[in-house]
């Protein structure tokens, strides 16, 4: 047994090295790939970088460098309208969230893995509106809301916001689907199990990773969501993308900045503790 775990480790360093020395290879072969990669890389961080600096400025204006302060943070703190807006945009991306979900791992699982052709178009209809633009979604949906005279409320604007995140939220849980051996189902209905429990004890726990995925991308896509939002917005269903659009309207504040700086730091936050969290658990 040693030796296989050695043989192994011995195998895996191998591959290392050969992928490796084929990196090396091709960027000897082409000089520029290193340097097309660290630019592609400033392309995507150096704006966040700047609001993140900018959320420190002194100036009145968000464009202008006027000093370092944390002034603006503690105007933000205490903007009882803002608070307000971020209060409702959680309120509205955790039950989306939660349901859009649901909705997926049941249309994933009622779908199933086969290919059938009846199948494979109702696959085709769930992601259809991923390629649509999302003002056709949203005017589609007003329309709707309009001619059966459904009030443009919170419940309304959750609906909506469901019907946007389920094409999202059903790619990693079908892909997760996919990746799963038709077998152990079968094993769990050789061994008496009927198909609720199979449904509780097997697949749910097997989909649990890709639930949670779906659950939390489609978080974020609600609590980022504008256009939606400002078709199917009514009167006290102001979302924060939608109070940041409205002080963008009176001139570039810097209380933007500190805004978009929260919004960055908070998940990344989280993002480092599941991935400490997942470490440890590994361990």
């Amino acid at each position: 047994m040693a030796r296989m775990d050695t043989r192994e480790a011995k195998c895996g360093i191998r591959g290392w090295n050969s992928s490796m020395k084929g990196t090396l290879e091709i960027r000897r072969q082409i000089p520029t790939v290193g340097a097309l990669g660290i630019g592609s890389l400033g392309f995507l961080y150096l704006p966040l970088i700047t609001v993140l600096v900018f959320s420190f400025n002194k100036s009145e204006d968000a464009t202008v460098w006027g000093g370092f302060s944390t002034h603006w943070y503690s105007t933000v703190v205490h903007n009882s309208d803002l608070l307000r807006a971020a209060k409702f945009s959680l309120s509205l991306a955790l039950p989306t969230s939660l349901l859009a979900a649901t909705l997926a791992t049941g249309l994933a699982i009622g779908l199933g893995i086969g290919g059938n052709r009846r199948m494979a178009i109702l696959q085709v209809l769930v992601n259809a509106p991923l390629i649509l633009p999302e003002i056709v979604t949203a005017v589609g949906t007003l329309t709707f809301f309009s001619a059966v005279k459904i009030p443009l409320n919170f419940t309304s604007l959750l609906a909506a916001h469901v019907v946007l995140c389920v094409p999202f939220a059903f790619l990693p849980i079908r892909s997760r689907l996919r990746d799963i051996d038709l077998s152990i189902f079968e094993a769990a209905q050789d061994l008496g199990a009927d198909s609720w429990r199979v449904l509780r004890k097997v697949t749910v726990p097997l989909l649990l990773p890709a639930i949670l995925a779906a659950t939390l991308l489609s978080f974020i896509i609600s609590m980022d969501d504008f256009l939606t939002s400002m078709f199917l917005s009514g009167p006290n269903t102001t979302t924060l993308p939608l109070y940041i659009f409205g002080l963008l309207k009176l001139g570039a504040s810097p209380e933007v900045n500190v805004i978009s700086a929260l919004l960055l730091v908070i998940p990344t936050f989280g993002l480092i503790l599941s991935l400490m969290w997942r470490k440890k658990r590994g361990k």
